[in-house]
């Protein structure tokens, strides 16, 4: 009973910390837009989009004082966005954000037909149901708000 509450807690935790937002300012001056590239901020509240830069392969966009670091010690502070608009692996549908998804009719790439979960469920490309309450350890999750 106690590892079962720990293991809820635990998954809680872990889904309450990767809502992190994406192409917010951070206190380093750098707004990442997914785990490796970013935009820079220069003392303002809103990222400067007119370049984009990317950390080196085996790095991650954070909001440590060193922009890019090693995605072993430090988690990207944008979350997984990797599998954002990606139809695969079961061609059906792509989750755009947290709770938005796109259907993909079979084809590689989303539709321009959308959609939103309801309030408490997220998007899991994993799943055949698309909305989820739950994430597994075989969750697709897009971390964009």
């Amino acid at each position: 009973m106690y590892k079962l509450l720990g293991l809820v807690i635990l998954v809680s935790v872990s889904i309450a910390w990767i809502q992190a937002d994406c192409d917010v300012c951070q206190s380093n001056g750098a707004a990442c837009i997914n785990q490796t590239a970013y935009h820079l901020c220069f003392g303002a509240e809103t990222p400067d989009v007119n370049q984009t830069f990317v950390c080196t392969d085996g790095l991650v966009c954070t909001d440590q004082p060193v922009i890019c670091f090693q995605r072993s010690e430090t988690p990207a502070s944008c979350g997984d966005t990797d599998s954002c608009g990606m139809c695969a692996p079961n061609y059906t549908f792509a989750c755009t954000s947290r709770s938005t998804f796109a259907f993909c009719f079979g084809a590689l790439t989303p539709t321009n037909v959308t959609g939103s979960c309801p309030d408490g469920y997220f998007c899991d490309a994993s799943t055949q149901e698309i909305c989820v309450t739950k994430a597994t350890d075989d969750s697709i999750i897009c971390h964009l708000n």
